[in-house]
């Protein structure tokens, strides 16, 4: 019964992502852009996503709002709003009722709604974070009123190899294993778009093999760090994690390295920033490994920006990224990166200079990165010294702005025409 479960998921699945892939691919092929209007100006841009924490949008809507091209408006839920507890100048935040999103799903309701704002603010350029559904929406719609769609590509391949299987998304993830069926579904939808931006090289690659010819853009999210650089003797926390504590980020391979740690250095101090569904069995792992005394859950934090200053390395299992924005502001806040060599997340750590890169499944190697940093107050203020300088001169919030100033202003002015247009995240 529960193979017949999981194969009507998937069966489902595909059904749902190949009709809407599809549709979307038609809808291109039908009203493909004849850069009429490409000079008209509104003065905004709207952009659809959904971000699960405050720190998203300060990494990746405060540089779009200060680049110069105009207001955001931003197509998300309303719990995203809620996070931002102080308004933010040139964004306004475009939410769907609550019943909208109970009868539509919420990806229904912000392809309605992003409608709505088309109709009401006539934006130069629609953008999607995530292939599906926000980039996907934001094609559609911006296809129906002929300007120029960006998709940002937040997670490197993964989030169209096979599909996008991997992902968070419900119903992504009921694909359970890969779909060369949706993948090269995904793939030809991607290749309509007027922008693509990519977090990284291996992102960037992985884009142009699958067909991508248009304007790309290498531009990871901003930092910018809380207050000046401290050193070693004022920081409390020995090694952090901050991420979502589900299976996609392995936060169990966090646990594990720390009780390898441990052996060398019993009175580590650690603390696991974030909340999720596997919180409980995580606490179980610690307290099976003797190391619960060395850890602090300390759930879902607004001031993670004042623990990153606090703390001297970060810890990164993830099995899978793009270039994470967690560990961007952690170099930027002077924290040490010890992290799996996923993604694109080499492009910015190097081995014994800005920190330490891991194979995935290596949870002897993560303990020993750690450790040569702790060795010393000398060998981890070397280490973050560089880690804080190379994070803000690639990715301070200024030098991003600019980035996106650049690439959109040439995306709107010629769309598909524009060229290509590559912002590399070491210039």
């Amino acid at each position: 019964m529960k193979k017949i479960c999981h194969w009507l998921l998937r069966v489902g699945s595909i059904a749902i992502l190949g009709a809407v892939y599809g549709g979307a691919w038609l809808l291109c092929r039908a009203l493909n852009r004849r850069g009429q209007g490409a000079t008209r100006r509104s003065g905004c841009i709207l952009a659809i996503g959904t971000f699960y924490n405050p720190n998203w949008i300060k990494a990746h809507i405060w540089p779009l709002a200060r680049s110069g091209i105009g207001e955001v408006i931003l197509v998300c839920d309303s719990e995203v709003s809620a996070m931002a507890t102080a308004p933010i100048p040139q964004v306004r935040f475009e939410c769907p009722p609550r019943w909208m999103s109970a009868l539509l799903t919420r990806a229904g309701a912000k392809l309605v709604w992003s409608l709505r704002c088309a109709l009401r603010y006539r934006p130069d350029l629609y953008m999607g974070y995530h292939i599906f559904p926000g980039a996907v929406s934001a094609l559609v719609v911006a296809r129906l009123f002929n300007r120029p769609a960006c998709y940002q590509d937040t997670s490197g391949p993964l989030e169209l190899e096979g599909g996008g299987w991997h992902a968070e998304n419900p119903l992504l993830a009921a694909l359970q294993r890969p779909s060369r069926l949706i993948e090269r579904a995904a793939a030809a939808v991607v290749r309509e778009f007027d922008s693509v931006v990519v977090r990284g090289s291996g992102a960037e690659a992985y884009i142009r093999r699958i067909g991508y010819a248009g304007s790309m853009a290498t531009i990871t999210g901003s930092v910018e760090p809380e207050g000046e650089w401290r050193d070693f003797a004022s920081r409390t926390i020995d090694i952090i994690f901050v991420a979502r504590l589900t299976e996609y980020k392995r936060p169990d391979r966090f646990i594990a390295a720390l009780a390898e740690v441990a052996k060398a250095r019993p009175q580590v101090r650690a603390a696991m920033v974030g909340d999720g569904p596997d919180a409980p069995a995580l606490k179980a792992q610690a307290r099976a490994l003797g190391i619960a005394s060395n850890v602090e859950f300390l759930g879902k934090r607004s001031d993670v920006d004042q623990l990153l200053a606090r703390s001297r390395v970060f810890l990164l299992t993830s099995r899978w990224e793009g270039l994470s924005i967690a560990m961007l502001e952690a170099m930027a806040a002077g924290a040490v990166p010890v992290v799996a060599d996923v993604g694109d997340l080499a492009d910015l750590v190097e081995n014994g200079s800005t920190g330490f890169v891991v194979a995935p499944h290596d949870i002897a190697g993560y303990a020993r990165g750690c450790l040569r940093a702790l060795s010393s107050e000398a060998a981890w203020t070397a280490l973050s010294r560089q880690a804080a300088s190379s994070s803000l001169a690639r990715s301070g919030i200024d030098a991003i702005a600019r980035r996106w100033d650049l690439h959109l202003r040439a995306v709107i002015a010629g769309g598909r025409q524009g060229g290509l247009v590559k912002e590399n995240i070491g210039a």
